[in-house]
């Protein structure tokens, strides 16, 4: 059985260089020389990691500034949080 990717602790890859842009995030990845551009959801999660906040602090952060169900804010970052693993731009800490 595999473990929960809200419970385990992340930090970003050290090929990743990111800056906010307007409330958004732009990182590249030093590695590919890829460009991705995270909204202002994901870039409280990228802000969150960097600060070395464990993933459900950063879903009750989200939770206390947008109108959304707990439900829907767990798939969602478990869905972007493999997105970023597979894109090597976050890693298991």
């Amino acid at each position: 059985m595999s473990t929960d990717v809200l419970q385990e602790r992340w930090r970003l890859s050290d090929d990743a260089i990111a800056n906010p842009v307007g409330g958004e995030t732009v990182i590249l990845h030093l590695g590919n020389g890829t460009y991705y551009g995270l909204d202002p959801v994901g870039s409280l999660l990228w802000e969150g990691l960097k600060a070395g906040q464990p993933v459900a602090e950063v879903c009750d952060t989200i939770l206390e500034k947008y109108d959304v169900e707990r439900e829907t804010v767990e798939q969602d970052l478990r869905r972007f949080l493999a997105e970023l693993a597979e894109n090597g731009l976050i890693v298991r800490h």
